[in-house]
């Protein structure tokens, strides 16, 4: 099962959902989209913890998606 991490899951006002094959797979794609999007140039060992632990068990779609019913599209 692929692996999720929400900005919203901590605290950010922001859509994006990082989806990974595994939990450090998604982690990178959320570090990236921070430094990116939210100009965080520095991460804390605390906040890459808290993105650790808030990374849960998803169905993902193609692009980065996120289908949390499982199903197919369409």
């Amino acid at each position: 099962m692929e692996k999720l991490i929400r900005c919203r899951d901590l605290g950010v006002n922001c859509d994006f959902e990082a989806c990974g094959e595994t939990g450090e797979e998604a982690l990178k794609t959320a570090v990236d989209h921070a430094r990116a999007i939210h100009g965080l140039k520095d991460i804390s060992e605390k906040d890459l913890m808290r993105a650790k632990e808030s990374i849960q068990d998803a169905f993902c779609i193609p692009k980065g998606g996120y289908n949390p019913g499982g199903g197919g599209l369409g």
